[in-house]
Parts: C-alpha cells; sequence; structure tokens
C-alpha cells in the first residue's frame, strides 16, 4: 500500500489525511473479498457485487467516494503495469436529483419574524445577554443569509463598522466560499453595542473562555448549534435554512446569478437551479450558459 499512497501523493497531490482516508477504503474493499479472490485482479461483476453490499451499510455519497478510491487504486495497478483493463472506470452510483426549494417567506415575512423576536422579553442578568446576542444571529441570517457554519467562524475583526460590511468566513462542511456583504443600517448600531458592550459582559460569565478572537462566544460545553435551535424554536419555523433560502430567493428578484452566486456563497452556479420561483425558466436559459 505505501507504494499506492506515493502514486497518489506524487498524480494527486492529497493531503495526509485524505491519503489516509484512502488507504482505509481501499483495504476495507479487499476485506470485504472472499479467500478464492485476489482484489487485484477482481472483475467488474465481483466489484458490483461489492458495492451492492456496500449500499446497505452507506449512504450514496459515501459509497461514491469509496469507489473513487478504488478506481484510484486501479489506475495505480494500470501505471505499474501490474494490471491491463480497468474494472471500474468512471463508474459511480447516480445519487437523486434534489428537489426544487419552495415555501419561501416575503420580505415582509422576514421583517416581521425579525420585529415579533425583537419584543420578547429576558429576565436581567445572563439571559438578557443572551437575548442581545441572538437578535444580532437572526438579524444576520435574515438580512445577510448566513448559515451556521458561517456565522460560527465569525470574528470580531470580519465586522467593519465604519464601512458598513461583513466579511463572512468560508463554510468548508457546507463547502460556502467567503465574500463581502453590505451590513442595514439597523445592524450597524446593534452591532456596535454588542461588540464593545454585550459581548464583553458575555466573555465575563464564560467560565471556560478568557478570550477569542470568535465575534459570538462558545463555552467548552456549548455547541453553536444549540444557540441556533433555540432560536429556530422562539420563532417556532421548522428549519433556520428556510430563512436563507428566502433571502437568496429575494436576491434573485434583485440581482443577476452571478451576483447572487456571491452573495450566498456558492461555489457552483447550478446550485441556484434548486430555486424554485415564477422566474424559473427565464432563470434556467441563463443558467444553461454557464454550465
Amino acid at each position: 500500500m505505501k507504494e499506492f499512497i506515493s502514486y497518489l501523493r506524487d498524480q494527486y497531490h492529497y493531503t495526509e489525511k485524505t491519503l489516509i482516508e484512502k488507504e482505509k477504503q481501499v483495504l476495507l474493499w479487499k476485506k470485504l473479498c472472499s479467500r478464492k479472490q485476489n482484489f487485484d485482479r477482481i472483475t467488474t461483476q465481483e466489484l458490483l457485487k461489492i458495492i451492492e453490499l456496500q449500499q446497505k451499510k452507506y449512504q450514496l455519497n459515501t459509497i461514491n467516494a469509496q469507489i473513487r478510491s478504488i478506481e484510484q487504486y486501479f489506475e495505480y495497478l494500470q501505471f505499474t503495469g501490474k494490471r491491463k483493463d480497468h474494472p471500474l472506470n468512471n463508474f459511480r452510483i447516480k445519487t437523486p436529483k434534489k428537489a426544487l426549494i419552495t415555501g419561501f417567506l416575503s420580505e415582509e415575512e422576514l421583517q416581521n419574524i425579525e420585529k415579533e423576536f425583537r419584543k420578547r422579553k429576558y429576565k436581567k442578568g445572563q439571559f438578557s445577554l443572551f437575548g442581545k446576542r441572538n437578535r444580532i444571529i437572526l438579524g444576520l441570517i435574515i438580512y445577510q443569509g448566513l448559515n451556521t457554519g458561517s456565522l460560527r467562524e465569525l470574528k470580531v475583526k470580519d465586522i467593519d463598522l465604519e464601512k458598513g460590511i461583513i466579511k463572512v468566513p468560508e463554510a468548508t462542511e457546507n463547502r460556502l466560499k467567503e465574500r463581502i456583504l453590505p451590513l442595514e443600517a439597523s445592524q450597524i448600531l446593534e452591532l456596535y453595542r454588542y461588540i464593545n458592550e454585550t459581548r464583553s459582559e458575555l466573555l465575563k460569565l464564560s467560565k471556560t473562555v478568557k478570550e477569542t478572537e470568535k465575534l459570538f462566544i462558545l463555552s467548552e460545553k456549548t455547541r453553536f448549534s444549540s444557540i441556533t435551535s433555540e432560536i429556530r424554536k422562539q420563532i417556532n419555523i421548522q428549519s433556520l435554512q428556510l430563512i436563507r433560502n428566502s433571502r437568496i430567493n429575494l436576491w434573485l428578484k434583485q440581482y443577476n446569478l452571478r451576483e447572487v452566486q456571491y452573495k450566498a456563497g456558492f461555489r457552483y452556479l447550478r446550485s441556484l437551479e434548486y430555486f424554485n420561483q415564477t422566474e424559473l425558466e427565464n432563470l434556467k436559459q441563463e443558467i444553461e450558459k454557464y454550465i
């Protein structure tokens, strides 16, 4: 396997973490062979049986990732002259097409959600501080369409109140790119108070965090998802993703596709295909130009 790993390192320049994962996947598939089978000489039909077995254990995306590693292993055997044919070249299991996103909220409905949230009463002390923090988070979801991953990674330096902008960091788990977005006028004063007053008080309350660059402070036992889950319950909505999707849908009515792609942080323009709206047919024609 050392020669195979060296081949991957030279040909694909993977990180060590990826190389370790690919080695595990190949070794796993070798173990799935019967005693009579030699994995290096395995046939396509025999591989299909292993794939069928894996489908009972893993999701399609995971299996396809495994198949890619196995495909590269046989590429390596061909490259070194240990095998002439390739039993699994360009083979993938097709994943079901995503359904179109529907049921968007209007601008008025989004603003009403924020307005009602501001009316909430909190007990004094830490609960009042949590409420002020949560208003900032909800505002960033409503107006900038941020997702949980981006919100969690935000740092104080990402907020430029003088220019009225926010630098949204990359969210690797969601494959979202970094971008710079304008802040609403109503957010600037509230963010100023949060950064200079509320956040400092929250930092004093934290027993496990003495200092951090993060905009939103989390103790060792607190997950950011627990904060967003609390907000979701308080505004009585099925998912905060609906708010992000609604903002993207509204952007599509104001800006061109490339601008919306940038604002949403999408790596690929085709991500916008899943937004079902009255202008869908017109959008399809534009999307086809870039795919």
